[in-house]
């Protein structure tokens, strides 16, 4: 909930993280800058030296990710005499049950996943509904320091595409970082992200195997997070 990402962004950032990572959502973004401008404010305060406002990173999908899930049930199935713990534990009341609407409200879910477990038939689950590129490129990325892309080996339409209508608003961004599991063909898939992406090759004694490598284009650092490599 805003309340909770207002807090965790404040304290990981007067931790002296360096970079700070959420959902593409306008909500959570305006409670994360509250947070960095609380953290901010006690920093100066206690006149502390050195202290760096963290970058804010959001992240997007380039295809399926379940990064980006909300719980979703049939409502009609639900027994009458369920006690309906998931209505009571939802953060942000995106459970209802009225009489001009039963389920899920997928504008207040942000996939926190309590629901899930709590439900005595376990008829709730979570499903991947990838962020809006037009939403994130318009709404987002002139709030927020860096960009975070999930993608998938082999998965070159889906982000070409996205890629295509972020990449009039990445100029101002600090980092973008590539996040992609490992798999038989990563190395060449993530070069041939770096020809749509029109990235420069590694320099000398650097080698895409690495977990991240950090590449200096015109005005940003493009990060490779090729996550569970070693």
């Amino acid at each position: 909930a805003p309340p909770e990402i207002r807090t965790l962004t404040l304290t990981y950032a007067l931790a002296g993280a360096d970079c700070i990572d959420v959902a593409a959502d306008p909500a959570v973004i305006a409670a994360a800058k509250s947070g960095l401008d609380a953290a901010e404010r006690i920093a100066k305060a206690d006149q502390r030296s050195g202290y760096r406002r963290p970058w804010l990173m959001v992240s997007m999908s380039a295809g399926e990710d379940p990064h980006f899930r909300k719980a979703e049930f049939d409502p009609a199935i639900c027994p009458k005499d369920c006690p309906r713990p998931c209505e009571k534990i939802c953060p942000v009341e995106a459970i209802e049950f009225a009489a001009d609407f039963a389920g899920v409200r997928r504008d207040r879910c942000y996939g926190c996943g309590r629901c899930l477990p709590v439900c005595p038939w376990g008829l709730i689950a979570a499903h991947s509904y990838p962020t809006p590129i037009d939403a994130v490129a318009q709404q987002v990325l002139s709030q927020v320091d860096a960009l975070e892309i999930h993608t998938h080996v082999g998965e070159h339409a889906a982000f070409k595409d996205p890629w295509q209508t972020l990449q009039p608003w990445v100029g101002n961004l600090q980092i973008i970082s590539i996040s992609c599991p490992d798999g038989e063909g990563l190395i060449n898939y993530l070069k041939d992200l770096q020809q749509i992406m029109k990235v420069p090759e590694s320099a000398p004694g650097k080698d895409l195997k690495a977990s991240a490598i950090a590449l200096k284009t015109k005005s940003h650092h493009v990060i490779w997070q090729t996550d569970g490599r070693p």
